[in-house]
């Protein structure tokens, strides 16, 4: 009779937790996944670099079950943001994909003005002025030959070309490449450095017809850079 009473017993409480998960979990987990939300996904193919407009998003009805954690669903936070990688049409947003640049503000700027990056050599420690030079810095570019580019006048000559003047400095590296204003840093701080700050490569922004003018100089003659002022934010 005592076992009967037990087997009573069990089979109410199994009943009553079926009846629980029956009428009201299982509605519950079904409404949770029936329920839809609205978000924000990429309209077409975006290709990492490009600054997200209006046209890039799309508006589309989901459910909310299941939605990745981390998505973006608003648009300021969004819009005019850089793609930092390739997006697919469909995908979420997340903030991993966005950016305000794509690689910094300075080399974004020279993309967006169509302008190149082109570095020379230095052949001496004169050429590049010394450890003076910094990125920022606005020079001139001089080109030394050792005879006249028609060949027929054997004395040097140096040549300052119109169109290599004013140039930007974008990076100045050591023999190892090696930024030389982080070499010069350290050695500030009292740092262990094996690096030198005497620069052996100049990295310079230019136009199209700059650039061909710095190639065709770098083969034929020797560069030699002067100072025209210095780049806004350095010490003097």
């Amino acid at each position: 009779m005592k076992l009967l009473k037990n087997r009573i017993f069990l089979s109410i409480i199994c009943i009553t937790i079926a009846a629980v998960i029956s009428f009201v979990l299982l509605p519950r987990f079904y409404e949770d996944k029936n329920s839809t939300f609205m978000v924000l996904r990429a309209a077409g193919d975006i290709q990492a670099g490009t600054e997200i407009t209006d046209k890039h998003l799309a508006t589309v009805e989901v459910g909310e079950y299941g939605l990745p954690e981390g998505i973006i669903n608003d648009k300021d936070l969004i819009l005019g943001k850089i793609a930092l990688t390739d997006i697919a049409k469909g995908d979420y947003f997340f903030s991993q994909k966005l950016g305000v640049f794509l690689v910094n503000e300075l080399f974004d700027r020279i993309v967006k003005n169509n302008q190149r990056l082109v570095t020379v050599s230095v052949p001496s420690i004169a050429a590049g002025l010394s450890s003076h030079l910094q990125s920022g810095d606005i020079v001139a570019v001089a080109v030394f030959l050792e005879q006249a580019s028609d060949g027929k006048d054997s004395s040097p000559q140096v040549i300052l070309y119109p169109e290599l003047k004013g140039l930007e400095v974008y990076s100045v590296e050591n023999a190892r490449t090696q930024d030389t204003a982080e070499v010069r840093k350290q050695q500030s701080e009292s740092q262990s450095s094996t690096g030198d700050p005497v620069p052996k490569a100049i990295t310079l922004i230019v136009t199209e017809a700059q650039a061909e003018r710095l190639i065709e100089a770098e083969y034929t003659g020797k560069l030699h850079m002067i100072l025209e002022k210095r780049g806004v934010g350095h010490e003097r």
